[in-house]
């Protein structure tokens, strides 16, 4: 695996919270709870920028911007990843991406499809991957995915979704919930019935 970016570190965040918390300490009564109040609303206001967040958001080890990585296996391509920006999360294991583009290889090393989403996460023990959010697969003979989510098995090299989808091919529309495929779409098994019409050879009910 390569990775390429711009990399910070979260040590400042994390000084910041210890302050705010001996600062709470060192008030008293009404004070407390208004000061309290108001470090909950800032949290808030910087979540708009942070991957996870809640009462108790789970901070990265690293940010990068512009954050770029490419898998390979026995010397293949398989993938590269870019993303706006990546969240590192080391004890996890996981890369939460935004922005991200995905492009997959066929055998001889030509991009095979394109792969964008809002959002996603690669989990670096397999470098499996999640895509979220407007997911939209394109391939080189101009078939396009569409579905809310994505998960690519790297030891399968398939895609896989339960979500509602829906898939245009030269050959017509097609409509369905659930779905296994190669990464070029070339092998589609569709694991609901599907609306439309298309003379696709469309696998279903698997």
């Amino acid at each position: 695996m390569g990775v390429v970016g711009e990399s910070r570190g979260n040590s400042p965040v994390k000084s910041e919270v210890r302050s705010q918390k001996s600062e709470v300490r060192r008030l008293s009564g009404g004070h407390v709870a208004v000061y309290m109040l108001a470090t909950v609303f800032l949290a808030l206001l910087a979540c708009n920028d942070k991957p996870v967040c809640g009462p108790n958001p789970v901070l990265p080890n690293q940010e990068i911007d512009a954050f770029t990585l490419h898998e390979s296996s026995s010397g293949k391509r398989l993938y590269t990843l870019e993303a706006q920006k990546a969240y590192v999360y080391d004890p996890a294991q996981r890369i939460d991406v935004t922005g991200l583009r995905v492009l997959f290889y066929d055998e001889v090393g030509g991009v095979n499809s394109t792969l964008v989403a809002d959002e996603g996460s690669i989990y670096s023990r397999n470098e499996d991957l999640v895509a979220r959010g407007h997911v939209a697969v394109r391939t080189s003979d101009s078939t396009l995915l569409q579905t809310d989510s994505l998960a690519w098995s790297n030891q399968r090299q398939l895609v896989r979704t339960d979500a509602d989808l829906v898939i245009e091919t030269p050959k017509g529309r097609v409509e369905g919930k659930g779905l296994v495929s190669d990464a070029g779409l070339t092998k589609i098994d569709i694991l609901s019935p599907v609306q439309g019409t298309s003379d696709y050879d469309f696998q279903t009910g698997k």
